[in-house]
């Protein structure tokens, strides 16, 4: 079943891809496919066997071909138990939905079906990510992910703005990438196969070496950095937003900022022994999950606003694992990616069709838009909610469920724990804040701001509804099948209610007194609205010293390398051209004044040889 999941969208990216220059029958192709392996995921989550208790990813029972390489076993196995199968359907649920809105969104696109050939991939590697029961696999779809949010993310590539965000968004996870597959590959050489379950068992043995360990951890947690867009690595999320809507959604809800926390997640018996590792998670998301939401307060665009908001929720995902402990840290940290994806998605969808109404994802273009049609407004609302961590609704289940997870015996866990769970207390205030205040600009505004009932497409608004009613009721809608995360205790519910009220208000009180307004339209807003000026710092401190050793490198090999060869060849040519000269100034008496005196001076020449001789 774990093989089919995957097969099928490799399938229909193959398909859509050889497909790509008739873009409607490339569009129906990734449709279907993906409704397939939704359907597909549902019947493996109805089936999934429960993993053992402590092993949610049920790693025994991998299914591969395996083959051994250069003295390392290569299981090459995918699992699938109640949790990956969970994780499996979130994926595929938020990829049909996004394949159909891309349908309508790029129906104008010459490109079309090369940009869902690519999605269908990237939903692969991500499946992949979340099956494999063996680290190679998991690189594997960790750079699969990789090289297609580089060609989602720069699809426009006719424009600068695009391909400048691709480059960015490649160049920056590459550099973080370094990381996890130099601490991916201590680990597999140490255990001597790739099998996660051989590598956990070996390196939380008594052979195995604490410091090389806790290395090999910290490089993978670097690399999970750098995907999830964390600090210092968060300013690519940012640039993709010049992507088109689809993908961002895609991005941004289900796949790739939410691969780190399922890679922890298998490796968590090995980050557990790894305190170096937790307290370089741990500062970096405690930092990210506030910084980022201060960010989306002030962020001008409201598109880029629910970048900063991703950036910020990624951090809550993590937190468990950064403050890990041996209560349901796992269930809680997956628990948030469900909510998140759900809630994201609409968002991000929702927007898509605001901006097009009004041309721009600026907020002050977007002010009132959604009174031009009811379910925009309904679906923008929904999203928000849940968003905001109100309590009862899926993104406040999961957000309650986090905090809870982190709180537990928070006392025995150290300083990097108290400050995680200080961060997520700030971000649930400022989460409700910035959620409120992207409410009121959309839903308020002038009558004259307020255009005529804009039409929107019943594919589009049943999308809508699909993931609106999901973000309020989709913590109920699973049951069972959701992760074990524990329990919230009722003081902790009325702490994250007061929490979220007292967000609330504020991001109210910011509007109506024109807090807001100045802000955004100040030197904040500005800043912010320039990433904080990371990608200059990073032109500055990366780009501009490469480049510039490129060229002094460039300089040595034409002026002074080449130099010597080209005055080889000068030489030749100069003796060439100088034979040339005299051959074409000489006259025929020379000519055979030479010759004669040439067979003179043989005929003497052999001559006293003969006379030696005799």
């Amino acid at each position: 079943m774990a093989w089919a999941i995957l097969a099928l969208p490799c399938l229909t990216a193959a398909l859509a891809l050889g497909l790509a220059r008739r873009g409607s029958l490339a569009a129906l192709v990734a449709v279907l496919g993906s409704a397939v392996t939704l359907v597909l995921s549902v019947v493996a989550l109805a089936g999934a066997p429960t993993g053992a208790r402590g092993a949610p990813f049920a790693e025994a029972l991998g299914t591969g071909p395996g083959a051994p390489l250069g003295g390392i076993d290569l299981p090459l196995h995918l699992s699938l138990s109640a949790t990956s199968a969970f994780l499996v359907l979130v994926v595929a649920l938020v990829t049909a939905l996004v394949q159909t809105y891309s349908a309508w969104y790029l129906a104008a696109d010459d490109r079309r079906g090369v940009f869902h050939a690519s999605i269908a991939l990237f939903a692969a590697a991500m499946l992949m990510v979340v099956l494999s029961a063996d680290l190679v696999l998991t690189v594997v779809g960790w750079e699969v992910m990789g090289w297609c949010s580089y060609l989602l993310i720069g699809h426009w590539s006719r424009r600068e703005a695009p391909r400048r965000a691709g480059h960015t968004a490649f160049i920056v996870t590459r550099i973080a990438d370094i990381g996890l597959l130099l601490g991916v590959s201590v680990l597999i050489a140490g255990a001597g196969t790739s099998g996660r379950a051989e590598v956990i068992e070996h390196w939380t043995s008594a052979a195995a070496d604490p410091a090389t360990r806790s290395v090999a951890l910290v490089l993978v947690v670097i690399g999970v950095l750098g995907k999830s867009a964390q600090l210092p690595f968060h300013d690519w999320l940012l640039d993709a937003m010049e992507g088109p809507t689809p993908a961002s959604a895609l991005i941004h809800a289900a796949t790739m900022v939410a691969a780190g926390t399922v890679v922890l997640a298998q490796l968590l018996p090995l980050l557990l022994r790894a305190e170096p590792a937790r307290a370089l998670l741990g500062i970096s998301v405690a930092a990210t999950m506030v910084l980022a939401a201060i960010c989306a307060l002030v962020e001008p665009d409201l598109k880029r606003l629910l970048a900063w908001s991703t950036i910020s929720q990624v951090g809550v995902m993590l937190a468990p694992l950064a403050a890990a402990g041996t209560g349901p840290t796992t269930g809680a940290a997956l628990g948030h990616i469900y909510g998140h994806a759900i809630f994201k998605a609409l968002l991000f969808l929702t927007i898509g069709w605001l901006a097009m109404t009004r041309g721009s994802t600026a907020a002050s273009a977007l002010v009132g838009s959604g009174r031009s049609h009811p379910v925009a407004l309904v679906a923008w609302g929904a999203g928000l909610v849940s968003l905001a961590g109100v309590p009862l609704v899926l993104g406040g289940l999961t957000k309650e469920h986090v905090i809870a997870a982190v709180g537990e015996d928070v006392g025995a866990r150290g300083p990097v724990a108290h400050l995680v769970l200080g961060s997520l207390l700030v971000t649930a205030v400022l989460t409700a804040a910035y959620a409120t205040r992207a409410l009121l600009v959309v839903a308020l505004g002038s009558d004259e701001r307020v255009r005529a009932r804009a039409v929107m497409p019943a594919a589009v608004s049943a999308i809508l509804v699909v993931l609106a009613v999901t973000s309020i009721l989709g913590g109920l809608a699973l049951g069972g099948r959701l992760p074990d995360a524990g329990h919230v205790p009722l003081g902790l519910f009325v702490l994250v209610l007061a929490l979220v009220l007292l967000g609330v208000a504020v991001g109210y009180a910011l509007h109506h007194l024109g807090v807001q307004r100045r802000l955004v339209d100040g030197r904040a807003g500005r800043a912010v609205g320039v990433g904080l000026g990371v990608g200059a710092l990073q032109r500055l401190v990366v780009v501009r010293p490469v480049t510039s050793l490129a060229r002094l490198v460039a300089f040595l090999d034409r002026e002074v390398i080449d130099t010597y060869v080209r005055a080889a060849a000068w030489g030749v040519l100069g003796l060439s051209d100088a034979g040339a000269t005299a051959h074409r100034r000489s006259r025929p008496a020379s000519g055979l004044a030479l010759l004669g005196g040439g067979l003179l001076a043989v005929a003497v020449v052999t001559a006293l040889v003969l006379v030696g001789s005799s």
